[in-house]
């Protein structure tokens, strides 16, 4: 009964050992399918998608720390930033004594409120609550010939470890 024991558990642990060498062989002997990364698209990218499919412009634009010379494009008015909330520093990345940049690109509307937002990079404990600061920043409405259009870009969130 005891050597049946000790067969079972050797079994066990050659299998437990076996098993992600099999798998990662499998992995690497299937053919690549030639697509793009193999990371999901953010919504960033689905609306930039969609926009383009439907004929949309949507502008490239500085929004924050911006000169005269930043939006370089004839008959470009950039909306100025009326709301930029600061974000709330997470418990756990001040326990972490986390700090540093996080960048945030976001899509705005015609009407100046933030669609989209996501993280572009920064410490990964400090990014949700820069892409939340971010969805509640409100924008004067960006205009191309007078007329609004929607504006693409980067805001930078700068956190210090308490």
């Amino acid at each position: 009964m005891r050597q049946a024991r000790i067969s079972l558990i050797t079994l066990c642990l050659v299998l437990l050992v076996a098993l992600p060498v099999v798998a990662q062989e499998k992995s690497a002997s299937t053919p690549s399918t030639g697509t793009e990364s193999e990371r999901p698209k953010s919504q960033i990218e689905l609306i930039l998608e969609d926009a383009k499919k439907r004929g949309e412009t949507i502008i490239g634009a500085c929004l924050q720390n911006c000169d005269e010379s930043s939006n370089i494009i004839d008959g470009f008015e950039a909306g100025r930033a009326l709301e930029l909330p600061k974000p709330v520093y997470p418990p756990i990345a001040a326990a972490a004594h986390a700090s540093g940049e996080v960048q945030v690109q976001i899509i705005i509307d015609l009407d100046g409120n933030v669609i989209a937002s996501a993280s572009i990079s920064g410490h990964p404990l400090l990014q949700a609550a820069a892409v939340n600061a971010a969805r509640g920043a409100r924008f004067a409405p960006s205009k191309l010939n007078g007329t609004p259009v929607k504006v693409v870009g980067v805001i930078t969130y700068n956190f210090v470890a308490p």
